[in-house]
């Protein structure tokens, strides 16, 4: 599968990392050997990347994002479904009127996790158990020679020798997952869109619900067979160069917020996971997408059929929207009325 921006996983995690850090983090940090999990990187959760974006016809002309808004009706309580992506452009803000009004009128806010709670340390811990190779052996034992020494590259290019080589103690979902999230450090001088809502909700005692867990996400990829791992470390280090460009491709799409766009995505998505990945995307996208898309709409279906009376605003990956599998077509063939608003 061709790299074009982060996994929505990876770059999730990312920033969970870095609001548990806070202000204080230090941005040139590198990563030590031995068996502590590389922590400027621990990442990992909602969308999938974005292999290929389709160019937009034109930019706003004014500051601020109008980004993905779906009203849901149906049910014994009202919604939102707000596709979200996880990083942002200081210019993305202020949001679009209708999604800052959605937000303002709903008593409870979904996220897949909520990234001003999260403890770091726990975390640290929850990486170094689930991928850590506990075997004896290395990453060079289980991926190509010459993806190896290409990861090694590219990794001691942005993290040094020492962050480099700390990754040889890593299962191949590990390295690859942070090698994916690397263009995301790029944009810290603005809170993503899920971080965004997430404060917005404390500071306006809102109800915070969270659809997904660190332990969850990081289980996607631990259980990822071998042959799905060498194959998704290589598809990484593959792609890496168009990582930049890809995220760039989805900052602009959501800062257009044509839905039409996003699902041309999710198409793109699909063709060339199937073209570079074979028979082993399906087993990635179903564990990537199609079942993480069941486990939230089923918690979305009790929440607006018999939660607490009020107003539900559920935002995870923008991926996660659109396509068969989707969202908004789970929540459709559940009898919910769901109206993009456009």
């Amino acid at each position: 599968m061709r790299q074009r921006s982060i996994t929505g996983i990876a770059g999730l995690l990312l920033l969970a990392l870095l609001a548990a850090c806070g202000s204080s983090s230090n941005d040139d940090s590198q990563p030590g050997e031995g068996a502590e999990p590389v922590s400027s990187t621990v990442i990992a959760s909602a969308e999938a990347e974005s292999p290929s974006v389709p160019a937009a016809e034109g930019e706003p002309q004014k500051p601020g994002s109008k980004g993905f808004l779906w009203r849901v009706t149906g049910g014994e309580n009202s919604g939102y479904l707000v596709g979200t992506i996880h990083v942002a452009r200081k210019g993305m803000y202020p949001l679009d009127e209708d999604l800052k009004r959605a937000v303002a009128d709903s008593d409870y806010i979904g996220l897949e996790l909520d990234l001003t709670t999260v403890d770091q340390l726990a975390m640290a811990k929850l990486v170094a158990e689930k991928a850590l190779l506990a075997d004896g052996t290395e990453l060079k034992d289980h991926v190509s020679e010459e993806d190896y020494e290409k990861f090694k590259q590219l990794m001691k290019k942005s993290l040094g020798i020492v962050g480099a080589s700390a990754f040889d103690k890593y299962e191949p979902w590990y390295g690859a997952m942070t090698l994916e999230a690397l263009p995301a450090t790029k944009y810290k001088e603005a809170d993503g869109i899920d971080l965004h809502l997430a404060k917005e909700a404390h500071e306006n005692g809102k109800t915070i619900i969270e659809l997904e867990s660190v332990d969850s996400q990081l289980g996607i990829f631990d259980g990822f067979t071998d042959e799905l791992q060498e194959n998704y470390f290589h598809q990484t280090v593959k792609g890496a160069g168009l990582a930049s460009i890809g995220m760039k491709q989805m900052l602009d799409m959501w800062t257009i917020g044509d839905v039409r766009i996003l699902e041309k995505m999710h198409d793109s998505y699909l063709e060339e996971g199937s073209k570079t990945m074979g028979d082993l995307f399906d087993e990635f996208d179903r564990e990537f997408l199609v079942n993480r898309n069941i486990g939230m709409v089923e918690k979305i279906d009790r929440y607006l059929s018999e939660g607490e009376a009020g107003t539900y605003l559920f935002a995870v990956g923008s991926l996660h929207m659109v396509g068969e599998h989707g969202l908004v077509e789970e929540l459709e063939h559940r009898g919910y009325q769901v109206e993009f608003i456009d």
